[in-house]
């Protein structure tokens, strides 16, 4: 028997549900147990019900809706208020339809599960796995991101991935243990990146969320669909010590088929370059193609410009009131749009 590693050790444990099983998770296991009831149901009626809930919930001025607005507003400025509530709802369906079928995964058997999938791009990935090196894979916040990384792995690739840890236990443990379901491992962001690159060493491909706003610490500010925006420096000095190939896989929930599309870029070559904004910019173009594409897969309605470069850019976020009753400043969406050089721009990648 082999003994288990330091990063093995370190991993998510499937069975650690058996600590969960207490008075005070009730409702989250009966939560969970409706989850995949859901899954049982026909998905194309299961998605018209969405759809039709969608036109409802949007009416509805929450904040997750008009965060949406602010970001929509600012990256597409070419949009109408009509345009922005149009996507808004084509946003909500989709979000409704993959939370619907979240349970599939880990209720329905293989070959139902193979048959949801349709893979773009995939002479891609076979390049990329020609070269016998772990892989990057490079995953902007789209709704279906879970359900098309789970791909990766049922289709035989060895994966690793950090994730955050979700405030509810049973919640944390059921998502953990569907991403572990065809194989892999699961570590805590707190593990490190000395873990994610010992695994990618190791030959265990990863993902990797490259469009989060972590503050101006680890970031440098480059353009993404228009927008200043801080951006993090990790990708390219991670493939750099990896040696890992990097590639971008953007998922997709198609409301037509109901399928969910795992699209694949071409290998990012000559990567990283050595030259850290060019490789960031890079990144960032490859990323919002895709976004471009398919606005309605995008998490809207998460806070993707939240730092600004300097003071005098306006903060789109202000006055995002839960009334529609509460008035505040008028807010210069088409400001966060000037052109900005950050000085740090100036550094080459590690």
């Amino acid at each position: 028997m082999q003994t288990p590693t330091a990063n093995q050790k370190a991993a998510f444990d499937p069975k650690a549900w058996r600590l969960l099983i207490k008075p005070r998770y009730f409702f989250s296991w009966v939560s969970l147990g409706m989850l995949a009831l859901l899954a049982f149901i026909p998905n194309r009626l299961r998605d018209a019900l969405c759809i039709a809930l969608s036109f409802v919930l949007t009416l509805i001025p929450t904040r997750p809706r008009r965060l949406a607005y602010a970001n929509l507003r600012t990256a597409f400025p070419q949009y109408s208020a009509k345009e922005c509530r149009r996507m808004f709802r084509r946003m909500t369906a989709v979000g409704l339809c993959v939370f619907a079928g979240y349970a599939e995964p880990s209720v329905l058997p293989r070959a139902l599960l193979k048959r949801r999938w349709k893979v773009v791009g995939a002479e891609y990935l076979e390049k990329a796995k020609a070269r016998g090196k772990a892989i990057i894979f490079v995953a902007p916040h789209a709704l279906a991101i879970d359900r098309c990384g789970l791909y990766l792995s049922y289709s035989g690739i060895e994966m690793c991935t950090m994730v955050h840890q979700q405030r509810n236990p049973v919640y944390d443990w059921f998502l953990n243990a569907q991403r572990l379901r065809f194989g892999g491992a699961v570590y805590e962001r707190s593990s490190g990146l000395r873990t994610l690159i010992r695994e990618l060493r190791a030959g265990r491909s990863c993902f990797f969320l490259p469009d989060q706003d972590l503050g101006r610490a680890n970031s440098l500010f480059c353009d993404f669909l228009g927008v200043p925006k801080a951006t993090v420096t990790t990708l390219p000095k991670l493939a750099g010590v990896s040696k890992a190939s990097v590639m971008q896989l953007f998922s997709v929930y198609n409301l037509k088929t109901a399928c969910y599309e795992v699209h694949f870029s071409p290998i990012f070559e000559n990567y990283p370059s050595g030259n850290l904004l060019q490789d960031l910019r890079y990144m960032n173009q490859v990323i919002e193609d895709k976004v471009r594409q398919f606005p309605e897969q995008y998490m809207w309605f998460l806070r993707y410009f939240k730092s600004r470069p300097t003071r005098d850019y306006p903060n789109i976020y202000a006055n995002l009131h839960f009334s529609s009753f509460k008035k505040g400043a008028a807010i210069d969406y088409a400001g966060r749009r000037r052109p900005y050089l950050d000085p740090r721009a100036t550094h080459k990648s590690d």
